[in-house]
């Protein structure tokens, strides 16, 4: 490597010459010298060579004093010796004092180089070494700024027990009123907010990502993602979401006031509707235009009652929670939809696994969830077609399935199919009445329960949504 600097101690004129000008020189090295033991001393303590070759024998200081010496003072500097007579206990010492290679005068050139090729590849190693660790600590003070400094909050905390916060930031200090000693302190010594608490322990659990919110005592409101790091921990990344809560708020009573509004005239225009075959005689016509009506009015209230009761499960930031026993809320739901099942000669069937755990939650809504996704495998499945529902444990959850070999949904509205007002279009779904609400509902309740929920379909083949909700802490510490 072109460049680096060697110190030639050497007391013999002829031998300083070759080195510098024939050696060294030629193929890029920058020599500096010295013609005895105690200037060359004091030259390789002042500049730091990157390889010193120096003469075994030399008068006043000889080169192993010299080595001893910078061995004493801590010096990494590798050396080559020279002598011209050879000496296996000097030797000896002499690499026990760091040096790389040994020399017997007189040398070859192309032998001087490849001891000098070697003697520096430590050295090289060394410097590539110490770069990379500027480097990475460069890049890990970066990141320290950015965790530290950004609005988000972040919460890092090991694995193993006692589980000892590695990094909380100011926003997490903020947000929890911390003192800034809390790394390396045990996280349930630090963090008393059992939400937060249970989204770390899901999270470990589970070995994927816990969702949940959180409501601070400032009436801030946090979204919190706990994520398994592998070999690290867990990390809990918050963000404030107050500000998307009062609008969410605003939202939710906009809709409601609206969907009150409207309640009234569609109860008047349902009414009169059902008066006018009493007041008389209809022609086919009128009677078609008439069920055309109704079936309006009845799509319109069915998402006014859909809109109000999604209204008030998002408002409600406390829900009711008790332990429901899923094994009866399940026959419930099936037994209520039934009817509706041998209305299209379907195959209703239910798979539930003995000894299935309770799940903390409301059960109305739990049932109400259910019974949206039966209702909706019962009615995008054709007659004679097959709906299951079936429910197991899976790593301390609940899994509840409802499958069918249904119409199916295409891949494009996958993403949205949970989305407010969002229903598939094709010419299978035209006359199926629905407000595309039913699916929407099904989330929200599902999250409020710290749950999730997904669907896997091909056209065709049929759907089948999936639920996960966490067992009782009972069933699973």
């Amino acid at each position: 490597m072109a460049g680096e600097r060697i110190l030639v101690i050497e007391d013999s004129l002829l031998y300083r010459d070759l080195l510098v000008n024939h050696v060294l020189l030629p193929n890029g090295y920058v020599p500096l010298t010295a013609n005895d033991g105690k200037s060359g001393l004091h030259l390789a303590l002042q500049e730091r060579p990157d390889l010193i070759i120096m003469d075994m024998q030399m008068p006043g200081m000889t080169g192993l004093q010299v080595l001893e010496e910078l061995h004493s003072r801590g010096s990494e500097i590798p050396a080559i010796m020279m002598t011209l007579h050879g000496s296996e206990e000097l030797a000896v010492r002499a690499f026990r004092m760091g040096v790389k290679d040994y020399v017997a005068k007189p040398f070859d050139i192309e032998e001087m180089l490849a001891a000098i090729d070697r003697a520096l590849t430590e050295s090289r190693l060394r410097r590539e070494r110490d770069a990379l660790i500027q480097t990475l600590a460069a890049e890990r003070r970066k990141l320290a700024a950015v965790l530290t400094n950004t609005e988000e909050g972040v919460l890092l905390v090991e694995d193993d027990e006692p589980e000892r916060i590695i990094l909380a930031n100011r926003s997490v200090r903020r947000a929890f009123n911390l003192t800034d000693d809390v790394v390396g302190r045990p996280l349930t010594a630090v963090i008393s907010d059992g939400v937060l608490l249970d989204a770390f322990w899901r999270a470990k659990a589970s070995g994927e990502t816990a969702h949940t919110e959180i409501s601070l005592s400032s009436e801030r409101v946090l979204n919190v993602n706990v994520t398994p790091i592998p070999e690290v921990g867990r990390v809990a990344v918050m963000q404030d979401i107050t500000y998307l809560k009062e609008l969410d708020r605003m939202k939710s009573e906009f809709v409601s006031a609206v969907s009150h509004d409207l309640r009234s005239p569609l109860t008047a225009i349902k009414g009169f509707v059902d008066l006018l075959p009493v007041a008389g005689t209809l022609n086919e016509q009128q009677t078609y235009f008439l069920d055309k009506v109704r079936s309006g009015v009845e799509t319109v209230t069915t998402m006014v009652a859909n809109l109000l009761d999604l209204g008030r499960i998002e408002a409600e930031a406390r829900m009711d929670v008790e332990e429901c026993d899923m094994t009866a809320i399940i026959g419930k739901v099936v037994a209520d939809h039934a009817a509706q099942a041998d209305l299209k000669r379907q195959s209703l069937q239910v798979q539930i696994a003995p000894d299935l755990p309770t799940v903390s939650g409301n059960p109305l809504r739990l049932g109400q969830a259910l019974a949206n996704l039966l209702s909706n495998a019962i009615k995008y499945t054709p007659e004679g077609g097959r709906v299951l529902l079936s429910a197991d444990t899976a790593e301390g959850q609940v899994m509840i399935c409802v499958k069918d070999n249904g119409i199916g949904i295409p891949q494009e509205d996958l993403p949205h199919i949970f989305d407010k007002f969002y229903r598939v279009k094709r010419p299978e779904t035209e006359d199926i009445i629905g407000t595309g609400l039913g699916l929407s509902i099904v989330k929200t309740i599902v999250e409020k329960h710290q749950g999730r929920v997904w669907v896997d379909s091909k056209v065709g083949e049929g759907s089948t949504f999936t639920i996960i909700l966490p067992a009782s802490a009972s069933h699973t510490r």
